[in-house]
């Protein structure tokens, strides 16, 4: 936290006052700044801005998408409803680069090939942008965020088609998922299994060329391949790069708590401490109950993201094939000590949904999170054992 409101005191601390009305000069130049991944999930994808530099005239200016006002009201209730508020803020380089350089995160800029008239376009949109009552907007993390922003108000300010050339992108297309994937499989391992509980079917369709670009890196991709007509000449629309600050870097320890681990060594634990009570004839009822009524709770936060909240990528979450939402139910019956006759039927009803489920695992329209298989297997083999303690206590058996 305290990280956070430093690096977010180091970008607000250096925003501009009202811009006075700016008229550039030859020697003014527009850069596409790209800035490298954070240690914190939020810094995990990393960051792009637009650079506005004319030395004639002392005017050094960076203009971020991706600020936002903790204070704003109902400002976590917003985030949760998927109405979050982002703002444009204006910066001054110097500030601006200081504070990535702090936290040790790359910086590399792209200067446009534009000619005047359209540097002093894009100056203006930017301007008219960044105004009070202008520069607040509903963010999407996929598609309008900090990298699609920049990314639209260069192409209107230009007024010129660009051409993307996607051949670097390959035939096969990723996903969004997949893409997110990329930046946080290794280095953000509980942030992805997060992603992958709370964000549904929608994003694993194969994404379009213009849909990478909710990337920095790939925005970044994108313009070494993009190319503007001028003066009726195919160009580059990058005419020079250089790498502003490059990361040093940081060899770091190799972590074995992941989900994949973890829930392996949960369901072997698991699986001994059940067969062992179940052997002696003990009961595991709180247990029973406790893990499909935790496991529930997923499957209400999928309902909820989907069905009640603007997240658009929420939307056809199969999690809830496995964390169905009337697991609830089922497990609190399971806490009582008398379980109720239906109970043995909803637990047959769950083996062949579980044991469907991990046979079928690549077919479901969703990538599931591969450590989940581990979990569904630990629900399967619950779900067997209330079955035949059912089946026990209706021969007259009952645990002691």
């Amino acid at each position: 936290m305290i990280r956070t409101l430093i690096f977010g005191f180091l970008i607000l601390s250096s925003t501009l006052f009202a811009q006075p009305q700016i008229e550039l000069t030859e020697s003014s130049k527009v850069s596409l700044v790209t800035c490298g991944p954070g240690e914190e999930l939020y810094e995990a994808f990393g960051h792009t801005a637009i650079r506005v530099y004319d030395p004639s005239l002392g005017f050094d200016a960076v203009y971020n998408y991706g600020t936002f006002d903790f204070n704003q009201p109902n400002f976590y209730w917003n985030f949760v409803q998927g109405r979050s508020l982002y703002m444009l803020a204006v910066n001054r380089y110097s500030n601006f680069i200081r504070a990535y350089e702090h936290y040790n995160r790359s910086v590399r800029e792209q200067f446009l090939n534009l000619t005047l008239e359209q540097k002093q376009a894009l100056l203006d949109e930017l301007t008219w942008n960044a105004k009070k009552e202008n520069r607040d907007y509903l963010y999407d993390y996929f598609f309008d965020n900090c990298s699609t922003r920049p990314r639209d108000v260069i192409l209107e300010a230009i007024n010129v088609p660009v051409e993307f050339d996607s051949a670097h992108l390959g035939d096969e297309r990723l996903s969004i998922r997949e893409l997110t994937d990329l930046f946080i499989v290794k280095e953000q391992p509980w942030g992805d299994l997060g992603i992958d509980l709370c964000l549904g079917a929608v994003i694993d369709e194969p994404a379009t060329a213009m849909q990478y670009m909710y990337l920095p890196e790939k925005l970044e991709e994108a313009f070494d391949h993009a190319y503007v007509v001028k003066d009726g000449e195919r160009i580059p629309l990058v005419e020079e790069k250089q790498t502003t600050f490059q990361t040093a870097t940081v060899v770091k320890e190799k972590s074995w708590f992941v989900p994949q681990i973890v829930f392996v060594a949960f369901l072997l634990f698991s699986a001994v401490f059940l067969t062992i009570f179940r052997a002696a004839k003990r009961s595991t009822r709180i247990y029973d109950g406790l893990i499909f009524m935790i496991t529930s709770f997923i499957g209400f936060n999928g309902i909820f993201l989907w069905f009640f909240t603007n997240h658009f990528s929420a939307d056809y979450n199969w999690n809830i094939l496995w964390a169905l939402p009337t697991n609830a139910i089922f497990g609190w019956a399971l806490l009582k000590k008398n379980r109720p006759r239906w109970t043995r039927h909803y637990s047959l009803f769950l083996i062949a949904l579980y044991a469907g489920l991990l046979v079928g695992w690549n077919y479901v329209p969703q990538l599931l999170h591969p450590s989940l298989k581990f979990i569904v297997i630990l629900l399967l083999f619950v779900a067997v054992g209330v079955f035949r303690a059912s089946a026990e206590t209706t021969k007259g058996i009952v645990q002691k």
